[in-house]
């Protein structure tokens, strides 16, 4: 319901799971960006957008342990140690290998800043605009009925704006 959505939350929650940030997330995604190679810019990128081999390697980092998962289907957590089925697990690759490559760098509205004020529009952490992710995805051939029929339900509820100013 919410304009912005975190990248990470809204990757997963696209793929039917939802994803929470646990505190320890942030320190792990600067340990990531301060001790991966990260190719030089060469001109050939847009601002904001990754080399391939750092988006893969920041795909492939073991996040499982600084994240609360909830499979939304069945509404089941799972555990700290669980493993992402090969299938998911490729679908989130190719989807976010989709963004990085195609996605409107605009419609990231926060980026994510690390340490030493390097700035990535496609790091986990960084806002996007809602409706802009949820079209991008359903272009991509992802089904997001469900998610859809779930927003429109969940609108008709006032607004704490609206329920302040009644």
């Amino acid at each position: 319901m919410r304009s912005r959505w975190k990248l990470i939350e809204a990757v997963w929650l696209l793929h039917g799971i939802f994803v929470k940030p646990e505190e320890g997330f942030g320190l792990k995604m600067e340990s990531f960006l301060s001790n991966t190679i990260v190719e030089q810019y060469d001109g050939s990128l847009e601002i904001g957008r990754l080399p391939k081999t750092f988006l893969n390697q920041m795909l492939g980092w073991d996040i499982t342990e600084v994240i609360h998962a909830i499979r939304i289907n069945d509404w089941k957590e799972l555990p700290k140690n669980w493993q992402r089925t090969t299938e998911i697990r490729k679908s989130i690759s190719c989807f976010w290998n989709l963004l990085n490559a195609n996605a409107d760098i605009k419609k990231c509205e926060v980026c994510y800043i690390d340490e030493n004020g390097k700035w990535y529009a496609l790091a986990p952490e960084s806002m996007w605009n809602a409706e802009y992710l949820l079209a991008f995805a359903q272009e991509a051939g992802i089904e997001t009925s469900w998610l859809v029929d779930e927003i429109k339900k969940h609108k008709s509820v006032p607004t704490k704006n609206a329920i302040v100013a009644a």
